[in-house]
């Protein structure tokens, strides 16, 4: 009977702690992206993964670049606090008084 009550126990133990830790996630919503991809685009993003992105031109690279930019604008994503960056210290090197 002591069994039953400790594991009754510990599963009403692990509910509570669990909604104590999670929380609700914000999401900005997915909007409809503003490039509209061609059949040429379509060609190019295949001929990249067939690739494994290597040998492509610079040209190419841009335009796979803006694709996936484009994405990330409109795809739904979570809301995350933006934590301001420290400055890092600047290291001087003392100079060194030459004697003539």
């Amino acid at each position: 009977m002591t069994l039953k009550n400790l594991i009754i126990s510990s599963l009403i133990m692990g509910l509570f702690a669990t909604t104590l830790i999670a929380k609700e996630a914000t999401y900005v919503e997915a909007t409809k992206p503003e490039l509209s991809l061609s059949k040429s685009d379509l060609d190019l993003v295949a001929k990249a993964i067939d690739k494994k992105f290597k040998g492509l031109t610079s040209l190419e690279r841009k335009k796979l670049v803006g694709f996936l930019q484009d994405y990330t604008k409109s795809a739904k994503h979570e809301i995350s606090p933006v934590e301001p960056v420290k400055p890092r210290p600047v290291k001087t090197k003392a100079k060194k008084i030459s004697r003539k």
